[in-house]
């Protein structure tokens, strides 16, 4: 069985969708007041940024998508050295 190649026509608005979803947390990050709920916040914040970096994402966010650089993933911030 062969599976289909995926191109960049497919990743690209996955991308962009995936960088939408970052922005909407990191603005309830920003506007929580409940530790718990913060801390779900940036473990689906790092879980979908990981994936975009797997996909080949390897640009930087607008600021207000980013959460401050202790809790973005090492990933991300490996990428500027």
């Amino acid at each position: 069985m062969n599976s289909p190649v995926v191109n960049r026509d497919v990743i690209e608005p996955m991308i962009k969708n995936m960088e939408m979803s970052l922005s909407q947390l990191a603005m309830h990050w920003r506007s929580s007041d409940d530790n718990e709920e913060a801390r779900e916040i940036v473990q689906n914040y790092q879980a979908i940024l990981r994936c975009m970096i797997a996909l080949g994402f390897e640009q930087s966010l607008i600021v207000e998508a980013e959460l401050p650089d202790e809790l973005m993933p090492e990933e991300y911030l490996n990428l500027f050295e």
